[in-house]
């Protein structure tokens, strides 16, 4: 994909959180052992998130994460920068160093209009609709 682990699984986890009841807490525990995630990695994205106002936190007994209405806002892209950086790699898909619309690589114009696609498709998406629409397919699936 377009961005590292770390991204993924900040994806996955507010997409699990987007999908819980309004005022649940729910554990990391619980969130790295449904989605898959190493519990010690998923622990650092959720603090970074909370960091940036995507989740809040609570700690003690029936403590817990939920997502902020930020979050739910928020665009697929928006909170994976926030976590990771930049996901758009900008370099020539080819490996060409002066690549360049002047000076463009066997694959520029291709990879330039798929780049392009991507983060229309990323940057345009908030959390909330990708989520809901998750919730669909997973209705589907489960019938």
């Amino acid at each position: 994909m377009i961005y590292t682990k770390t991204g993924e699984y900040a994806i996955r986890a507010i997409l699990y959180l987007a999908r819980q009841p309004k005022d649940n807490l729910i554990m990391s525990s619980e969130i790295a052992k449904l989605e898959e995630i190493p519990s010690h990695y998923l622990a650092k994205i959720l603090q970074r998130m909370a960091k940036y106002g995507y989740v809040d936190s609570f700690k003690g007994r029936g403590g817990g994460f939920k997502i902020t209405e930020q979050a739910q806002k928020s665009s697929i892209l928006e909170i994976v920068e926030r976590v990771e950086g930049p996901v758009m790699n900008l370099k020539c898909v080819t490996g060409m160093k002066d690549c360049s619309d002047e000076q463009p690589c066997p694959l520029h114009e291709e990879w330039s209009e798929l780049r392009d696609r991507i983060y229309n498709l990323i940057s345009s998406k908030t959390v909330k609709e990708v989520a809901d629409k998750y919730s669909e397919t997973l209705k589907k699936t489960a019938q």
